[in-house]
């Protein structure tokens, strides 16, 4: 096994973001749920399509959940990554990725998860793993709180564990998300902005008036309006919801272009409000007059971006913030200092926030029609 010295040049000596572009999560982080499957519950939702894939670097099968093993000698951290799920578009990407930095670094890592969104399933393969060894543990949880015993568990026997898409959780050492609330909606805010000319009336998209993140995004892209693009005006309905439903969406924005003849702008924060607004503002025959954004699934609005409907959407890289995760757990598994501040060496990463546990990039990026089929999903 290569020594620490070794691992830690090779990670810093690491490519920045293999996507360059412009792309907004949001993220999130979505998409969190996304893309998060994604974005991130709000941002890139997605299942498991049954298709599960075998281990990028499979462990021993059936280490045995009672059985405890001693950790692997040497220098060179083993790495466990477990995601929500194996065979789903958004997580076969991030598994590219992981795979991409394994080759870049010559670490191995150690990609399994379970072969349908389920909670119990990735407890036990994450139980598994804590009890074969490995130095650090980076997962994205399909429920956090079913994952805190495991996790308290894997750092009571001194193993890193970084997460992602769960800053509420206790028993991590770091959870990164790849953008806050505030600079998600204000990203939205300033690609919506130059759509418009920066004036024109618009109005605010959301899937429910009780998805907090949602309307967090949307209230901080309205606040970066009033404070940086004073000829936009919101309109007197400011927000409407579309249950989550991209037929309501499209049915939303003929409504609201009926009532408001001078509508602009349609600013969504969850993955359906995009899709929906542009196949009305086609329909209308209204492109490149009314403009719309939100986070949203790349091959989903392909068509859409290819053609101008829409300039762009928003999103975050969950395979360069995967990257970060694995930067991050060489960088404590070599003794660094994680301060904020810190370049965790991916684009986007290169001078995090750090509030509590959580570390906070700027990886909100813009799918356009010139990235979108860098993704696959």
């Amino acid at each position: 096994m290569k020594k620490k010295v070794l691992a830690s040049l090779m990670v810093v000596a690491m490519t920045a973001a293999m996507l360059a572009g412009c792309g907004g999560g949001d993220k999130g982080s979505t998409p969190s749920d996304s893309q998060q499957e994604a974005p991130a519950d709000d941002s890139a939702g997605g299942s498991s399509d049954d298709a599960g894939s075998d281990d990028a670097q499979a462990p021993a099968d059936d280490a045995g959940d009672d059985a405890e093993a001693e950790k692997p000698s040497g220098d060179t951290p083993t790495i466990a990554f477990v995601p929500k799920v194996m065979g789903q578009a958004w997580w076969d990407y991030v598994q590219k990725n992981v795979e991409e930095w394994a080759a870049d670094t010559g670490i191995e890592v150690i990609y399994k998860g379970p072969t349908e969104v389920d909670a119990a399933a990735q407890v036990k393969i994450m139980t598994d793993l804590v009890n074969q060894g490995v130095d650090i543990l980076c997962f994205s949880p399909n429920d956090p709180a079913a994952c805190e015993a495991i996790c308290k568990e894997a750092r009571d026997k001194g193993i890193i564990v970084i997460s992602t898409e769960a800053s509420g959780m206790e028993n991590i050492d770091y959870d990164v998300e790849a953008f806050d609330e505030t600079g998600l909606g204000g990203f939205l805010m300033d690609q919506l902005a130059e759509q418009m000319g920066k004036s024109g009336q618009y109005i605010t998209m959301v899937g429910s008036m009780t998805m907090e993140s949602q309307n967090n995004w949307a209230d901080a892209a309205v606040a970066r309006q009033k404070d940086a693009y004073p000829d936009m005006e919101l309109v007197p309905d400011a927000r409407v919801e579309n249950g989550s439903d991209a037929e309501k969406a499209y049915q939303l924005t003929k409504e609201m272009i009926q009532k408001y003849p001078d509508l602009k702008g349609i600013l969504g924060t969850g993955s359906f409000d995009a899709p929906g607004a542009a196949r009305a503002i086609q329909e209308l025959g209204l492109t490149g007059k009314v403009f719309a954004i939100s986070v949203a699934m790349p091959l989903e609005v392909k068509d859409y971006l290819q053609d101008g409907t829409l300039g762009s959407v928003a999103l975050w890289d969950p395979g360069v913030s995967a990257k970060v995760m694995l930067n991050l757990g060489v960088k404590m598994f070599n003794g660094e200092e994680i301060a904020a501040g810190a370049d965790l060496g991916e684009e986007g990463y290169n001078a995090v926030d750090i509030q509590g546990k959580v570390i906070v990039g700027q990886g909100q990026i813009a799918v356009t029609m010139d990235n979108v089929d860098d993704f696959g999903f």
